[in-house]
């Protein structure tokens, strides 16, 4: 039986209508498509006169001439007008489709009760029921539709895509509430709009990044001769000169709809309260970060089963126990088998005193959000059963999704493994990475200071370590480097905004410099603070060890720590050294073969050192037994694999990239092994 969330009743009607901010956007929207329209217009209209004049010109020079090099002249003149109307109209012949490899359609006769829920929600929203419904694996539940340039003036009819992730992530209620915020797009006029602006972009787009055929039919006709070369120059320098014009016009239209974007999407979150009810569109806003957090994790879990050659059954029971794992461990009540988040869940990990307002987003902030539905506060009576009730045969649904994860994966479809796989795997991962609790997670991505043991005197182990102000401290240093990232970014115009919030107080982008002085002084002093309370800690632990007469035993195990993390420098070096080597090539600015083999000769001599440290995990894994169980045969395959980089005058893409993979290897494993080591040096004190 489905229970179907009743809508709340006495909704005010302007709650589901546009505000003035909503209209004063789409206006301007509509202005600069305006815009696009005459600019382009313009660039037919000059593109047609080239066209007409270079074809005059051509039988001018056919009629005036006679020869080979006046037939080529002609040609070639006659090609440059024809070239460049070409590549102003291109677009036209080009269409855009979803990929739908992964995605499943349904329907009616195969989900009613989905259908019917679907039905029920279009005419509470006012909108037109979708075309095609599908389903997907995300954590995710959008609106899409194929588009041509005719979709500008054809109407399209859209379709809804459900991601099973969101699906096992969410209450009834909750369902309901996010299918009615894309039903809420559905409804939005703004909505032709915002086809017009998508449109626009794609030719523009399509004139400004699709172009490798057209530029390869350049460099072909270019090589029959050097008259023809000289006539396809003229081709580049005019298409150059359009680029230029319309990228301006890209980078203002996508503000621009940026802009409209974040309204419509408060338009759509009215929408959905007014059918649904504030707290559930809240509460699964901000579970939904979580949800996907977890999906991936799961996700990674089910990639070791890949290396066995094995595939994971069902995805979804282990992505919901990660979740509520997850949960859990962040002390999150767990209700109606979902955590529970709020905007104080993690209020103590936002450390961050800069707020920018990226201007390129195109969704709210989830706290804004959150502000802007709780205006309405729409109370509403929740159904708190599993969304999952509205679908007919929910299990061979979820592992047919799971089929999909692999599709394209080299391996036998079966034997494929069902169980608690993910749940397991993830469990034995999560104790393997476990520092001992009582340290508060302060060392899980800190390094064990460096101890002169000579110098230490004996004193009483201070009880008070791990206190909250010190715990805090780590997160306030990470706050402030994040701070310092964002306002370099600012500074070098990698982040393009007008202005920035620092502690609740706006400035201009000029005073990022000044700021970014004041943050730079702080970290100092912060890191100063923070490698003595290392220290301070690091001595404890000593005396504690002196106290349990295991002083020798503790000094070996932390030395062996610190080797390790010399291990772990020395290869980032490595690591960062062959990256560095090799962007040229990956920036396509290598073409002499010389250039070529320097590379490969480098790549050697550093590959030569990151093979010996591969070696010394092994030897040392040998006797620990402590690795994960992959990391042997990852790191076996690394140190024999014979690579070739170079086959003729060409890169050996499969062989680069088994390097690059190799390292990857070796730096998790290095992690690992250092995670063991700190671990082994802080279980001989646990109190």
């Amino acid at each position: 039986m489905m229970y179907y969330p009743k809508a709340p009743e006495n909704i005010d009607p302007q709650m589901t209508e546009p505000s003035p901010i909503y209209k004063a956007e789409l206006v301007k929207c509509i202005s600069v498509v305006i815009f696009f329209i005459l600019t382009y217009l313009a660039l037919i209209v000059a593109a047609t006169f080239i066209a007409l004049f270079c074809f005059k010109v051509g039988l001018f020079i056919f009629s005036a001439a006679s020869g080979t090099l006046a037939w080529l002249a002609g040609g070639g003149v006659f090609l440059i007008g024809a070239l460049i109307l070409f590549f102003v109209l291109k677009f036209v012949f080009s269409s855009y489709k979803i990929e739908r490899r992964n995605l499943i359609e349904i329907h009616e006769s195969e989900q009613p009760q989905l259908f019917d829920f679907i039905r029920k929600i279009t005419l509470e929203t006012q909108a037109p029921f979708p075309k095609k419904i599908y389903l997907s694996n995300e954590v995710n539940a959008s609106v899409f539709y194929d588009s041509s340039f005719w979709s500008m003036f054809l109407p399209v009819r859209k379709n809804l895509l459900i991601g099973l992730g969101l699906v096992n992530s969410v209450t009834l209620s909750e369902f309901k509430a996010i299918l009615a915020h894309e039903f809420g797009h559905f409804s939005q006029k703004s909505m032709k709009v915002g086809s017009y602006i998508y449109n626009a972009n794609r030719i523009i787009h399509n004139l400004l990044f699709d172009n490798g055929g057209f530029f390869r039919t350049l460099q072909n006709i270019a090589s029959v001769h050097i008259v023809l070369t000289i006539c396809m120059y003229g081709v580049v320098a005019v298409v150059r000169g359009i680029q230029q014009i319309l990228f301006a016009i890209y980078r203002l239209m996508n503000r621009q709809n940026m802009k409209l974007s974040r309204e419509m999407e408060f338009h759509a979150d009215s929408v959905a309260a007014s059918v649904a009810g504030s707290n559930p569109l809240i509460q699964s806003l901000y579970r939904l970060e979580l949800a996907e957090v977890s999906f991936s994790t799961a996700l990674s879990t089910c990639n070791l089963l890949l290396e066995e050659q094995k595939q994971e059954k069902n995805i979804y029971p282990g992505h919901h126990f990660v979740m509520k794992y997850l949960g859990k461990e962040n002390q999150l009540p767990i209700v109606h088998q979902l955590p529970q988040i709020d905007r104080n869940t993690f209020a103590d990990f936002e450390t961050s005193r800069i707020n920018v307002q990226d201007q390129w987003a195109s969704h709210p902030s989830t706290r804004d959000r959150e502000e802007a539905l709780l205006k309405w506060n729409v109370k509403a009576e929740e159904v708190y059963e599993s969304a999952w009730t509205v679908f007919t045969n929910q299990e061979a649904l979820q592992e047919m999704m799971t089929a999909k994860l692999y599709e394209g994966a080299s391996i036998p479809p079966e034997p494929r493994v069902s169980g608690s796989f993910v749940e397991n795997k993830f469990s034995e991962q999560q104790d393997h990475f476990q520092l001992p609790p009582w340290t508060k997670n302060y060392w899980d991505a800190k390094k064990f200071p460096a101890m002169n043991w000579n110098e230490l005197s004996p004193e009483s182990a201070d009880a008070a370590i791990y206190t909250p102000e010190q715990i805090q401290l780590n997160k306030k240093l990470k706050g402030l480097e994040s701070d310092i990232a964002t306002l370099e970014s600012i500074i070098r115009k990698d982040l393009q905004v007008s202005g920035f919030d620092f502690e609740g107080v706006k400035y201009m982008t000029k005073k990022a410099p000044e700021i970014l002085e004041k943050l730079e002084s702080e970290k100092s002093l912060l890191e100063a603070e923070c490698q003595t309370l290392d220290l301070k800690l690091m001595k404890n632990h000593w005396q504690k060890a002196r106290e349990k007469q295991i002083e020798p035993r503790f000094q070996q195990a932390y030395d062996e720590t610190l080797g390790v993390q010399k291990k772990q420098t020395q290869f980032q070096l490595i690591h960062q050294e062959m990256l560095d080597i090799f962007r040229p090539v990956f920036s396509g600015k290598v073409n002499e073969l010389s250039e070529v083999q320097n590379i490969i000769r480098k790549l050697g001599d550093q590959e030569l050192k990151a093979v010996a440290i591969a070696r010394e995990i092994l030897n040392w894994n040998e006797k620990a037994l402590a690795l994960k169980s992959q990391q042997t045969p990852r790191l076996t395959k690394f140190i024999n694999q014979v690579r070739i980089y170079l086959q003729g005058n060409a890169f050996n893409q499969e062989d680069i990239n088994g390097l690059f993979d190799g390292l990857n290897h070796v730096t998790d494993a290095l992690d690992e092994w250092c995670f063991i080591q700190k671990r082994k040096t802080l279980e001989l004190i646990e109190p």
